[in-house]
């Protein structure tokens, strides 16, 4: 593929260096016709040996930069730092777990040519799984499950000429933007403001980084378009806390009431003059939309609090899953065919 000059993906990273060796690999296998700014957060003395060789991956344009992420802030500042080297017109976030997707990298960077008013573009994200026969595979090789959408699939633009009807939209059918393809200054501005928010948990990050988008511009999410495909399984918790932990113990020693409180006002204030609602009546909204689905979010989370011995033996029959009712070549078959016909619809 012939080199673009139009956009340059940030990979950000931190731990997991298998991953980093999959994606890497990858793009270098395939030509990645895009240059790559990889700011490590944790760095892997294997992995900084390898980038070290620019023969290792000749068919990968990039530039490594080592960080160290100690703390979100330290992540921020991180994302800062690294959108300001970016050249390029546009940007494009990526995970190590993940997979760009050329063909619809393609197509957001053309609607964006096109319509000035948009800041970014994407379209609905698939999701794969790994199957894992044994633990060395470590959700890194193994056969690939067949894609599938676990949510973003009725995507829909956020297309409205008024500030405060795209930020409601988003806000109570929450739509992933950070995957997109972004205009470099948009997405430059939020990590700034970001930063000098310093939110104490990545679920404020998640909903700021969405709503200020809305806030910025028009944002294409077009449901014929996959620029991204994610790996499940593999994320850490939103939170930065074990899953075997407390999560209303983390809330009620975290700034994240607080946090979420200052997040909507903020959203509230960039969207004032452009709302039918006044700041105040729509970081109330906000706030609204965003308990749906924090309640949604403890009912499937809490239980192993409140009904203990009740979790307890739902964890003991996990290996049911594990069983094969179906043969996998049947399944994978029925998945894909599944998978090819939501497409299709579109």
């Amino acid at each position: 593929m012939a080199r673009s000059n139009e956009i340059t993906i940030l990979l950000t990273l931190r731990g997991r260096h298998l991953h980093t060796l999959r994606w890497l690999w990858y793009a270098n296998e395939i030509n990645f016709p895009y240059h790559v700014i990889i700011a490590d957060g944790e760095v892997h003395p294997t992995i900084d040996r390898l980038l070290s060789n620019r023969l290792t991956f000749p068919n990968l344009s990039y530039e490594y930069h080592r960080y160290s992420d100690a703390s979100f802030s330290d992540f921020y500042m991180k994302c800062v730092d690294a959108s300001k080297k970016v050249k390029t017109k546009y940007v494009m976030m990526s995970d190590n777990d993940d997979y760009p997707i050329v063909t619809g990298i393609e197509q957001s960077i053309a609607y964006l040519n096109i319509d000035a008013s948009y800041v970014a573009a994407g379209g609905k994200i698939p999701f794969f799984s790994i199957d894992v026969r044994t633990e060395l595979s470590n959700q890194v090789f193994g056969k690939m499950n067949a894609p599938r959408f676990t949510y973003g699939y009725r995507c829909h633009d956020l297309s409205s000429d008024f500030i405060g009807e795209r930020v409601l939209d988003e806000a109570r059918v929450h739509q992933v933007l950070y995957y997109h393809v972004f205009r470099t200054q948009t997405l430059g501005t939020i990590f700034e403001e970001i930063q000098a928010h310093d939110f104490s948990d990545l679920t404020v990050f998640e909903y700021f980084h969405a709503l200020r988008t809305a806030t910025l511009g028009k944002v294409r999410i077009a449901p014929s378009v996959v620029c991204y495909l994610r790996q499940s399984g593999t994320s850490s918790n939103s939170s930065g806390i074990s899953l075997l932990k407390d999560w209303v113990h983390h809330l009620l020693h975290s700034r994240l009431p607080q946090d979420f409180r200052v997040m909507a006002l903020n959203i509230a204030n960039a969207a004032e003059g452009q709302a039918t609602l006044k700041a105040n009546e729509l970081k109330e909204c906000i706030l609204d939309a965003y308990a749906e689905n924090l309640r949604h979010y403890l009912g499937h989370t809490m239980m192993r609090h409140r009904f203990p011995r009740l979790f307890q033996i739902k964890q003991n029959l996990l290996w049911i899953k594990k069983i094969r009712w179906v043969p996998f070549q049947l399944q994978k078959l029925v998945d894909q065919n599944k998978f090819w016909h939501e497409m299709s619809t579109d």
